[in-house]
């Protein structure tokens, strides 16, 4: 038995094949929209879509309680796990890390380290996907923690939005709030800064220009000649991420290349309709 357990939170958007092929155990943020609550694993995109169109305001979203991150803690000890590694999007857009470190205080075992991704969405899934695997692979809990600090280094999200106006609301778009009133016309491209806020990357006046901008991106991660794992991402747009998959998986293919759906939680805060990449060496030499 793998002696490894891994744990993230719900905004990392991994695929159920993934999740169930390598044990990955996910602990939910919470959505708030009108007078309901919901778990967010328990939100598909259709009907969380379906349900804003009955309210007036936006959802709001927020961190998991500390007895969700003990239960789950405290489950794979009682199976035998002793060492965990929980990964979790920054710390300084959400207070889940926050909540992961009080739960561990509170473990009955001392042996749970805490990873901030500094990114979210499948910024965060793919460090904990790359995570599993070393787990799979024997690594011990200090080894992978020092591959993820390496790893996350490498890694790049890229977001295209239709509008800034959600994440402003929302009081998550750092420095770029100040932009809002400039980007009526045009599509941000957003990322995770130095300080792990998110931020505008760049401003282009279409999706089409701004798909090329993140491909640029892409392309110039490539010329290093490693070979990569490439995650696209949408927002309640299937046939568009297919599209974007298709087309990287005929450009690039002798790099990995994936294509996930980000869930209610992000969906709180870019809108229907939002995009984009995340990409990192795999794997990790």
């Amino acid at each position: 038995m793998r002696k490894i357990g891994i744990v993230m939170d719900s905004t990392g958007y991994l695929s159920n094949d993934i999740l169930e092929q390598f044990q990955i155990n996910v602990v939910p943020l919470t959505v708030n929209i009108g007078d309901e609550t919901f778990s967010e694993l328990e939100l598909s995109n259709v009907v969380f879509f379906e349900k804003l169109s009955h309210i007036s305001g936006l959802p709001t979203t927020s961190q998991p309680p500390v007895g969700s991150f003990l239960q789950t803690y405290e489950s794979l000890f009682s199976q035998g796990i002793e060492e965990i590694v929980s990964i979790h999007l920054s710390a300084a857009i959400s207070g889940t890390l926050h909540s992961a470190q009080m739960a561990k205080d509170l473990a009955s075992s001392p042996n749970i380290h805490i990873f901030d991704s500094k990114s979210s969405a499948l910024g965060l899934g793919a460090l904990a996907w790359a995570a599993a695997e070393w787990a799979e692979e024997g690594l011990r809990a200090s080894e992978i923690m020092m591959n993820l600090d390496n790893l996350k280094q490498q890694t790049e999200l890229y977001f295209i939005v239709n509008s800034l106006e959600n994440l402003r609301k929302g009081g998550r778009i750092g420095g770029a709030a100040a932009l809002v009133g400039t980007l009526l016309q045009i599509k941000p491209i957003l990322y995770f800064n130095q300080r792990a806020e998110i931020d505008v990357f760049d401003k282009v006046r279409s999706r089409s220009r701004a798909w090329q901008r993140v491909l640029d991106e892409l392309t110039r991660a490539l010329s290093t000649g490693k070979r990569y794992r490439i995650c696209v991402m949408h927002v309640n747009i299937p046939k568009e991420g297919e599209t974007l998959l298709n087309e990287l998986q005929i450009r690039f293919p002798e790099h990995e290349v994936r294509l996930f759906e980000a869930g209610a939680v992000i969906a709180t805060h870019v809108g229907s309709g939002a995009f984009g990449l995340t990409f990192h060496p795999w794997p990790l030499v």
